[in-house]
Parts: C-alpha cells; sequence; structure tokens
C-alpha cells in the first residue's frame, strides 16, 4: 500500500464516526453510513425488475459465490447485498463496498458473458487491499480497539461488541 495510506484510513474512519456521532470504541451502524454517504441498499429480491431466475441463481443456486457489488448509474450507487450471509459478514461487505466509494475506486472491467452473466474481466488487487482496510478501520478503529480491549479482554468479546467476526 501507498505511504501514508493506512493512516490516512483510520483518520477517515474518525472523521465518518464524528460525523455519525459514534465513538471509536463503539460498533458501527453501516446503514446509517450508507444514508450519510447517499448510498441505497438492497438484497437482489428488492431489485424491481431482476428476473426470477437472477434471483434464483444469485440466493438459491450459487449464494456462496458473492457478498456484495456496488453499482452505480449517473449519482445513484446501489449496493446489492448477499442477504443469505451472517449480519456479521454483510456489515462487513457493506463496508468493504462503502470503502471503494469513499476510495473514489472505478470499476469498468466488468463484462457480460455469451450466457448473459456479468464478471469482472479483471481483479484489481490493490484496490481490493485499499477497500479491505479502509473497511476494517471503519469498523474497528485502532483507537477504538485500545479502549474496547480494557473492558473487553477477549477476542471473542471484542468481535461480538463490534460486530465483526
Amino acid at each position: 500500500m501507498r505511504r501514508g495510506f493506512k493512516a490516512w484510513c483510520e483518520r477517515a474512519s474518525g472523521e465518518y464516526r464524528q460525523a455519525l456521532g459514534i465513538p471509536p470504541d463503539a460498533p458501527l451502524d453501516a446503514y446509517a453510513l450508507a444514508a450519510s454517504l447517499g448510498v441505497r441498499v438492497a438484497t437482489p429480491d428488492e431489485i424491481t425488475g431482476l428476473s426470477e431466475a437472477s434471483i434464483t441463481q444469485l440466493t438459491v443456486t450459487e449464494p456462496q459465490s458473492w457478498s456484495a457489488v456496488t453499482i452505480s448509474h449517473r449519482a445513484v450507487k446501489l449496493v446489492i447485498l448477499n442477504a443469505g450471509q451472517s449480519r456479521r459478514r454483510r456489515t462487513n461487505s457493506l463496508c468493504h463496498e462503502f470503502a471503494h466509494t469513499l476510495l473514489n475506486h472505478r470499476s469498468d472491467d466488468t463484462q457480460l458473458s455469451r450466457e448473459g452473466f456479468l464478471f469482472r474481466a479483471v481483479f484489481n488487487c490493490e484496490q481490493e487491499e485499499e477497500a479491505d482496510w479502509l473497511a476494517g478501520c471503519l469498523l474497528v478503529p485502532s483507537e477504538g480497539l485500545l479502549r474496547a480491549s480494557w473492558r473487553l479482554r477477549s477476542p471473542d468479546l471484542l468481535a461480538n461488541h463490534f460486530g465483526v467476526s
């Protein structure tokens, strides 16, 4: 990662949490963050016009093959979330997608197969690592982890407190 990126993520996390009135040692309400960013969140069955075959593919046939995807159209951003995953996993997926948005990552590498499936032609490892790091800072900022660890000594208790795995 580029020099200073991790420190920037910690500062950005603090700023977003402060704007939402969430202290560093409290769990992040990912849906409140979505609202503050103007990002809509939905599950496949809430998408108007999505065929039953597509919903079945995403939720029954291959629900383990995806977590979330961000779709941008003009000024609207929509995160489609895999409702079949645990609440903790969905929260992480949301923050990961928000991180791509906050970092102005572009995903111009999607293509449509002959069978009609949308797929990523190129996996940008650097962008994924950056989104993972920022998502982690949003969910569990280092200052919050230090504060909470004085009360909650166990990693399991800390994970439960922050709502992460």
